[in-house]
């Protein structure tokens, strides 16, 4: 039973990663690969991971003005 709670939750992950991707990819008015340096460039995928507790109760605009913040606070420019 352990490991589907941990395949659930990889799955989970990859579907928040994604949906905030797209949201992000949207708002900010960026294409896909400009969209995924920033991603790449500021670790997204990691701080979304280490966040998934948080992130997985919230909606994903909250979600992603936390990430916002987190992109503001380290420098980048959206």
């Amino acid at each position: 039973m352990g490991g589907f709670v941990g395949e659930k939750q990889a799955d989970d992950l990859f579907l928040i990663q994604i949906r905030l991707f797209r949201l992000a990819q949207n708002k900010w008015n960026l294409d896909e690969e400009k969209c995924s340096e920033l991603f790449n460039r500021y670790k997204i995928y990691d701080y979304i991971e280490t966040c998934y507790e948080f992130f997985h109760v919230q909606g994903d605009e909250a979600n992603l003005a936390d990430i916002e913040n987190y992109l503001k606070n380290n420098g980048a420019e959206i």
